[in-house]
């Protein structure tokens, strides 16, 4: 099943994006397994996730007003619980309020003991620093890896790239017909026929200071552009949302996908090492154990990805540090990539950056001190004419356990 790896899903109906409440916890204290619903619009309970014993914990966005229950693990139809000394088995989403938490009278003092010292030190951190914790556990180490730091919007960061020959774009005169550039494999390309060209550097634009996002023009050839699109082509499969036992389809996100990894071949490999380079993560980091495979995505008109983190409050101090996105192609209208939480420097709040083909775009997920960056909620806005190829590469801090998408 093709999926995306600790996915933080928004449940929407009517509320606007910019009114969502981000990095909620929904954590399960009792000694069993228990199942998380979401009271849609419709009526029909939505299943939101299996949440294990003992303190565990899933988190996704959602807005305030939204109302959950908790089912047991095999009830169905799934209805809230009545287990013995229940509470908190139905609730709805506040503004204020970050971490729901299900216990019963199978909830073991030590489970309660370990959630009070979470919730007294989120009170200390909103306190000393303003924000709600919404990481993906607590405490977070700090990123790894340095950051870019912008000043500004609009903001030019040249990125010389004239030492990194194997971070070079690759070219070939096919006249039409990309299959005549590829060997007998039908992945690697023939020597007589595809060059590589190296870069003098790259210049990354400022589009956003908070969260800290960011573009690059030109960032592929169109003989890469072309070539990822069919590779992926034959592979493609219905996108699902959530991860491990809670992947599956939803109406949030309406494309295809398929996943490509760094060995593939030579121009897979030649884009990973141009993805580091721009995003300041050493080279040898950004390899299968900290860097997801390319998941190509495939929007026909009217297909959308709406608002979501690619972070989730989740429990475990592994989480995805930078969200880059390859555009594959320019749509004929519509299909842009949108922050809706931005805060502009005229006070204004959302900004986007077009799917124009051959840029990359790229924004941290966490903050300087390991927190999730709230701000950096982010849509596939629908395409309106036409269809959307592009391909996210996201990058792990090294905590990641080992990832294995291969194709």
């Amino acid at each position: 099943m093709l999926m995306i790896g600790l996915l933080a899903v928004l449940l929407v109906d009517e509320a606007t994006a910019d009114s969502g409440v981000g990095g909620v916890k929904f954590r399960n204290t009792a000694h069993r397994v228990m199942k998380l619903y979401w009271r849609s619009h419709t009526g029909v309970p939505d299943y939101a996730g299996r949440v294990h014993a003992d303190g565990a914990t899933t988190g996704f966005q959602t807005y305030a007003g939204h109302t959950f229950f908790w089912a047991e693990d095999n009830a169905d139809p799934p209805v809230p619980t009545t287990a013995a000394g229940a509470k908190n088995v139905e609730f709805s989403i506040r503004e204020d309020q970050r971490v729901y938490v299900f216990e019963d009278d199978s909830t073991l003092p030590e489970v309660k003991e370990a959630l009070e010292k979470e919730l007294t030190w989120m009170r200390e951190y909103k306190e000393r620093t303003g924000r709600e914790w919404v990481g993906t556990t607590w405490p977070r180490p700090p990123p790894t890896y340095d950051m870019w730091d912008p000043k500004e919007v609009g903001q030019r960061i040249f990125v010389p790239l004239y030492e990194h020959p194997t971070a070079g774009q690759y070219h070939c005169d096919h006249g039409g017909n990309l299959s005549d550039c590829l060997a007998a494999d039908g992945r690697h390309l023939k020597p007589e026929q595809a060059y590589q060209t190296p870069l003098e550097g790259l210049t990354i634009e400022v589009v956003s200071v908070q969260p800290k996002a960011f573009r690059i023009e030109n960032f592929l050839s169109e003989f890469e552009t072309d070539y990822i699109i069919q590779q992926a082509a034959p592979r493609l499969g219905r996108s699902t949302v959530g991860h491990g036992e809670d992947a599956r389809d939803s109406g949030t996100r309406t494309s295809k996908s398929a996943w490509l990894h760094r060995g593939h071949s030579e121009v897979l490999e030649a884009i990973y090492t141009r993805v580091g380079i721009v995003t300041k993560v050493p080279s040898a980091a950004v390899e299968e154990a900290n860097v997801e495979s390319l998941n190509v995505l495939n929007y026909p008109k009217g297909a959308e990805y709406t608002p979501h983190y690619d972070w989730g409050a989740d429990g475990k101090v592994s989480s995805r540090f930078i969200s880059s996105l390859l555009y594959l192609n320019t749509p004929e209208a519509g299909g842009s990539t949108s922050f809706p939480k931005a805060i502009m420097p005229d006070g204004s709040v959302g900004t986007e950056i077009p799917a124009v083909k051959r840029s990359l775009a790229f924004f941290y997920d966490l903050l300087e001190d390991g927190n999730g960056d709230e701000l950096s909620l982010h849509a596939g806005t629908p395409v309106l004419e036409g269809e959307k190829w592009i391909a996210p590469l996201w990058i792990w801090e090294p905590l990641k356990a080992k990832w294995t998408n291969k194709v």
